[in-house]
């Protein structure tokens, strides 16, 4: 169920039903009780399941995982196999009480003279359990085992929380027995605690006392002839009340009545992001993500002396202000266990709908105030330990449709548990946590390393010391140096602004400051880093500052910083600190005062009678004075420059202290602000003062982008397809597009080029470096001119759409995505897998429950907050469908009586209501956040929704109507049927590869075009093809002559006026090029080949020769190497004879454009050869076929078939000749000998013929362009034969 292929809740499910699958029994048919905590009791039996080796199998994935699909594959094994355990507990009556971590806890709650009846139904629960789903065998080698523990006797329970969120725990005795039994199992066995042995039928059991008064292991049920389980079964049933003896549910909690009241109730028990997705009716199977997170681990020990009800109160107590703490930060309080010492609370911080930036500092703060209020406030605690990780995790919904629970999965969640024992006693956190948090360096201890249970390699661990104040100054210069060889790019006027007020500074004597305001990644910091640059190189004395988000709660840090910066007593030893600071006062500030810096600058200078008579007041006053006075003097001999990045980090003091010191000194101050950032009101002062000038930074134009990126790789010219990669997830940031350049290469997807070096051009392998050439725009060499010239491109067997986004750019993007609200963000996550632009209807085809109003109403708030664009293009779209289908007439009435259907229900169309564009078609307007959305997916579940987006595509994949439909290959459909269904259309999975990873039952529902999907194609055309070809023309002359009396005929004038402006472009952009992406992605490779020929054959007719060769480059990968012997030749993907000719065709035409003349030729003899037709190599060879295409093949015209289906699959064939047979003319035509002429005239002559019979057996079909366009113009040749 975490991966989407089980069986999903159903849509019509209500609420309550929703929300009572998530909960345990004990909690749905629980009576209400008083707000404080009270205990409960109850008679029960505990099962406790414990999955082993799981934790050894996340420690596999944590090692030779790249991303977070690893997660995927994880999340998929465990609940795949906890499911079938708990539907089988539900069978037998259990009530799943929570599943956590790998830890399975279900009860029978019973009466006490029931319990031995009820401890033999859990009996053979548990053995039905070993024996089914003992042992898992994974791919990965590492088995995952079960060990069952039992207990039996008085259950208490008690609810902690407040109104708002609510805990259900379990406390006593029997629940450290079930945990106590689970530990003394080994793997594949069932023990029972020892109360729980005294309580059964002990003659039933073949057991063996594992310790006397504590547990007994069960080896099995003895068989007596007068017991009859069945008859027992039914006996228990009579003691659990809330059995469910329907198969549909399992439980009887799901078909409640609608009860305001118990709903009420239940949702206390849920955390708050479930919640909104369940009130927005999201399916639970769009509920999981896979994301980054950050996890604290809070586990409180108690002293065995205190009382149960007391440590009740406790931790209460400890859950209110956990929860308060952890929310002000960002952060879920997610469940509260307990274990034998005491209990532990997971806070979970990043949650889907909670992600925010600094999440990391956030947690680690959070942790250090709940690690001291423990200490402090709650009496009766014996040990406090805290451990925090971060890292990417599964989280979502696991379990059964009956009974499931949202959690999370990953190899930081078993290493935050493996923390709380290996560092007890303190705040402890992972180096990913520390590296991501940002915090000075002097908050963490580094720990030493320790063994972790089934954790390899855990990594470096430190100490959290809370916040402490820096008691030495540290290197605070800015972070980002220049780089020489990557110049400043469309930077003019923010530089300008610069040397503005450098020259005002130096010509007025008067102070001026530039703040510099942009997003971040927008190049805020290589801007400063360029002014240091060229401040120093004339001479100014520059003081450069880069603050972070801690130094706002230090009061005058930026001016402290900045003045010892100046002193130049930041990095000196702190035994020479005092001297190098009185050689620099000496001459500016009497000696007295040298004492007032003591606590700024941690110095130790004799306290003075007149500093010692001063109060706090006039002190500080006095420091700033003597600053005044220092800089005065400092300014009169060289210029002076403030050079400040992040400044919206600055104190509120010093900030006050810059706008005084801007009025009064004459100095220039340069800061970088972000725009996100609300700024204190002596901010806000100072930006309106009239000597600040506030700069935006706006984002680079494509080309200055493009150019960047370059330099980042270090060649001049990119290929296509990666300029359309980074401009669509860069939107003009710099940072991104170097963050994804340096991804590239780290990932080992690009080759490079010696631009100078010739490549081998004899094969179709070795064409990309002559393609990019082709396309090739100058970019100068960022560095010497003498130096090497480079070109890339992208490996043919990768997938620019399904590369991973860098973790730093995803928690960007996931940050952006939670500030919407559920619906909205459920939008963007189905509107990012269809692509970067895409269709209003798609998108609602993927949006369960929605209707048109409310899709409409939804993208509007997105569009207005620029989250989406309406698609912008070079012309204007038209007002008419340009997305033609396949005319399947039930299609078209189904559509019909549903627009009928939604203008009688509303008087105003949602278009009208909403103001909604002719176009229906949008695009991501916010950079990365389509590719950052589709990952959060599920792999199964990106397979469902790319699988919905093909269904619906596919029949939209056809010429546009104003070029009278059909396949871009002509008649490519009916050539490729030859294996039909009994309802004689062709399965999408035809020739499906053996290493699909669809199921058959998900491949049946997508489905190539079917032949009986016939076109309406255009009569008119037809009749005027027909009278063209019905005549027999013997000789070229004749041939001539009739086409010189058809054009005439034809009004050129006329034919322009009615001729309607042709929209294929588009339908390749929206529906060929995502169509073949959807393909790939579910691993349809014989689908993805089909439309990739598709897609090549109209980036051909559209005249992008560059696309074309993509699409079949693409392909090409999909074919896998070719063998250097034919009779070894074996593709990946099995494809029909005449896709393989037409694949060679199409390359034929690419390399023909291309100028690769001779791989031209061999192609296009190649598919000729595959299509069952020779072209002769020799002179000899060509006077032969000469002769019998002229007298002999003029005269045995086939017969066309009877059967409609298979005449059209010949026309296919036929036209596929008539192509390459075109290329062979235009080929040899470029040559001048004798030879070529001969070979150009029998490639017109066999063209001809092939037109002939193409025309003899399409009488009542429309052939399209490619067929007439080659019968009337090439066969003009003829003539020079």
């Amino acid at each position: 169920m975490a991966t989407g292929e089980r069986a999903a809740v159903p849509s019509l499910w209500p609420v309550e039903a929703r929300l009572a699958a998530l909960l345990p029994d004990l909690l749905v048919f629980r009576k209400p009780r008083g707000p404080e905590p009270e205990l409960a009791t109850a008679q029960g039996v505990l099962l406790g399941v414990h999955v082993t080796g799981f934790t050894a199998l996340m420690d596999r994935f944590s090692l030779t995982c790249k991303s977070e699909h690893d997660m995927d594959k994880l999340a998929h094994i465990f609940s795949y196999y906890i499911s079938d355990i708990v539907e089988h507990v539900l069978c037998f009556g259990g009530d799943i009480l929570n599943i956590t971590g790998n830890v399975l806890l279900a009860l029978w709650t019973v009466k006490q003279n029931q319990l031995s009846d009820i401890i033999t139904l859990v009996a053979k629960c548990s053995l039905e359990i070993q024996e089914k789903f003992g042992i898992y065998h994974t791919k990965e080698g590492q088995d995952l085992q079960l060990k069952i523990g039992l207990s039996a006797g008085q259950i208490s329970q008690v609810i902690v929380g407040n109104e708002q969120r609510q805990y259900l725990l379990l406390v006593g005795q029997d629940v450290d027995d079930v945990q106590l039994a689970q530990r003394l199992a080994q793997a594949n066995e069932i023990v029972l605690s020892w109360n729980c042995w005294k309580l059964c039928e002990q003659y039933m059991f073949e057991v063996e006392i594992m310790r006397e008064d504590e547990a007994v292991k069960l080896r099995d049920m003895r068989i007596i002839d007068a017991f009859d389980f069945d008859e027992h079964f039914d006996k228990c049933l009579d003691y659990l009340p809330h059995y469910q003896t329907s198969a549909d549910t399992l439980r009887t909690a799901l078909d409640l009545d609608p009860d305001s009241a118990l709903e009420q109730t239940l949702r206390k028990h849920i955390m708050k992001n479930l919640l909104k997705k369940i009130d927005e009716g999201q399916p639970t199977e769009y509920v999981s993500e896979f994301r980054t997170v950050t996890m604290v681990l809070v586990s409180l020990e108690f002293h065995k002396s205190a009382w149960v009800l007391h440590l009740c109160h406790l931790i209460q107590e400890a859950a209110l202000y956990i929860s308060t703490v952890i929310e002000k930060g960002g952060g879920q309080l997610s469940r509260i266990f307990m274990f034998e010492k005491g209990c532990m609370f997971l806070c979970v911080f990043g949650l889907p709908g909670d992600k925010k930036p600094d999440e990391c500092a956030h947690a680690l703060e959070s942790s250090f105030s709940i690690f001291s209020f423990c200490w402090e406030k709650l009496a009766e605690t014996k040990l406090v330990s805290i451990s925090i990780t971060n890292g990417p995790v599964f989280c979502g919904v696991i379990g059964a449709v009956a009974r499931h629970e949202y959690t999370v999965i990953g190899p930081k969640v078993s290493l935050v548990a493996r923390m709380i024992t290996a560092y007890p006693g303190l705040v402890s956190c992972d180096e990913v946590t520390y590296l991501r948090s940002m915090l000075p360096a002097y908050n963490f201890k580094k720990l030493p390393e320790k063994m972790m249970k089934n954790i390899s390699n855990p990594g470096k661990m430190y100490e959290y010391l809370g916040h402490r104040r820096c008691i030495m100054f540290g290197k605070r210069h800015l972070a980002r140096e220049r780089n020489k060889n990557h110049p400043l790019l469309d930077r003019e006027k923010e530089l300008e602004a610069f040397r503005m007020a450098q020259q005002g500074c130096l010509h007025q004597k008067e102070g001026h400051a530039v703040l510099y305001e942009g997003g971040k990644g927008y190049g805020k910091s290589q801007l400063l880093a360029e002014i240091n640059f060229l401040a120093q190189k004339e001479g100014h004395r520059v003081l450069p500052l880069k603050l972070k988000e801690t130094d706002f709660k230090q009061c005058f840090y930026a001016i402290q910083t900045l003045m010892a910066i100046f002193f130049e007593i930041d990095t000196c030893p702190a035994y020479y600190r005092q001297e190098c600071l009185h050689k620099q006062l000496c001459g500016m500030v009497e000696e007295p005062l040298h004492c007032l810096f003591n606590d700024l600058f941690f110095v130790k200078f004799p306290l003075s009678f007149k500093v010692s008579h001063m109060d706090d007041l006039t002190r500080q006053k006095k420091v700033k004075a003597c600053f005044f006075q220092v800089l005065q003097e400092a300014v009169r001999e060289t210029p002076l420059i403030f050079l400040i990045d992040e400044a919206q980090y600055m104190d509120a003091a010093s900030w006050e202290f810059l706008e005084t010191l801007l009025s009064s000194v004459p100095i220039i101050m340069v800061m970088t602000l972000t725009p996100t950032i609300t700024l204190c009101d002596c901010a806000q002062h100072f930006l309106q003062s009239s000597q600040a000038v506030l700069v935006p930074i706006l984002k680079l134009a494509a080309t200055s982008l493009l150019r960047m990126a370059c330099w980042e790789l270090g060649v001049v010219s990119i290929p296509q397809e990666l300029q359309i990669y980074l401009l669509h997830r860069c939107f003009g940031n710099p940072l991104y597009c170097e963050v994804l350049c340096q991804d590239l290469l780290s990932k080992d997807i690009l080759v490079f080029h010696d631009l100078e070096k010739e490549e081998e051009n004899s094969k179709w392998e070795t064409l990309s470096a002559n393609a990019v050439k082709s396309t090739m725009y100058n970019i100068p060499p960022a560095g010497s001119e003498d130096q090497e010239l480079y070109i890339c491109t992208v490996k043919d067997d990768v997938n620019l759409d399904t590369v991973l986004l860098p973790p730093l750019l995803k928690e960007i993007a996931v940050n952006q995505l939670d500030q919407l609200s559920p619906e909205e963000q459920l939008l963007v996550k189905c509107a990012a897998v269809i692509g970067h632009c895409f269709q209003i209807d798609l998108l609602q085809h993927l949006l369960p429950g929605w209707d048109k109003n409310k899709l409409l109403q939804v993208l509007k708030v997105l569009v207005d907050i620029h989250v989406f664009l309406w698609f912008n293009k070079s012309q204007e779209l038209p007002a008419e469908s340009i997305l033609v289908p396949s005319s399947i007439k039930i299609i078209e009435q189904t559509k019909e009586e549903k627009k009928k259907k939604s203008d009688a229900d509303s008087p105003l169309s949602p278009q009208e209501e909403l103001s909604l564009p002719q176009t229906k078609v949008l695009e991501f307007g916010v950079p990365l956040l389509r590719e950052a959305a589709w990952e959060l997916w599920p792999r199964a579940q990106q397979i469902a929704l790319h699988l919905e987006c093909a269904c619906f595509l596919r029949d939209l994949a056809c010429r546009c109507g104003n070029c009278h439909g059909g396949d871009f290959v002509p008649f490519h459909r009916f050539a490729i049927c030859s294996t039909k269904s009994c309802s004689g259309t062709s399965r999408f999975c035809s020739y499906k590869d053996t290493g699909s990873v669809l199921t058959q039952v998900i491949t049946d529902r997508l489905q190539l075009p079917s032949p009986q999907d016939s076109f309406q194609f255009q009569t008119k055309e037809c009749r005027s093809q027909e009278a063209f070809t019905s005549e027999h023309c013997r000789t070229e002359e004749e041939f001539l002559d009739q086409m010189n009396r058809k054009l005439a005929q034809t009004s050129p004038e006329k034919d322009m006026l009615t001729t309607k402006p042709c929209h294929c472009e588009e339908i390749l952009k929206l529906v060929l090029s995502p169509l073949t992406r959807h393909c790939l992605v579910i691993g349809e490779a014989t689908c993805a080949f089909y439309y990739l020929l598709e897609a090549a054959a109209a980036s051909l007719d559209l005249s992008d020769n560059y696309m074309a060769f993509f699409y079949l480059r693409k392909a090409s990968s999909l074919l896998g190497q070719p063998s250097a012997f034919s009779f070894l030749k074996k593709h990946k993907v099995k494809i029909c004879q005449f896709e393989e000719a037409t694949f060679c065709c199409l390359r034929s035409e690419v390399c023909f454009n291309m100028g690769q003349i001779t791989l031209a030729k061999k192609l296009a003899r190649q598919g000729l050869q595959l299509l069952k037709r020779s072209f002769p190599w020799t002179w000899f060879g060509v006077l032969l076929q000469t002769f019998l295409e002229k007298y002999w093949r003029s005269c045995c015209l086939s017969r066309s078939p009877d059967n409609p289906s298979e005449n059209k699959k010949k026309l296919a064939v036929l036209q596929q000749r008539v192509r390459c047979l075109s290329l062979l003319w235009q080929l040899y035509n470029l040559e001048t000998t004798t030879s070529s002429r001969r070979f150009a005239g029998l490639a017109t002559l066999m063209q001809k013929n092939s037109a002939e019979e193409l025309a003899s057996g399409a009488p009542d079909c429309y052939v399209g362009p490619s067929a007439s366009v080659c019968v009337s113009f090439n066969a003009m040749s003829t003539a020079a034969f």
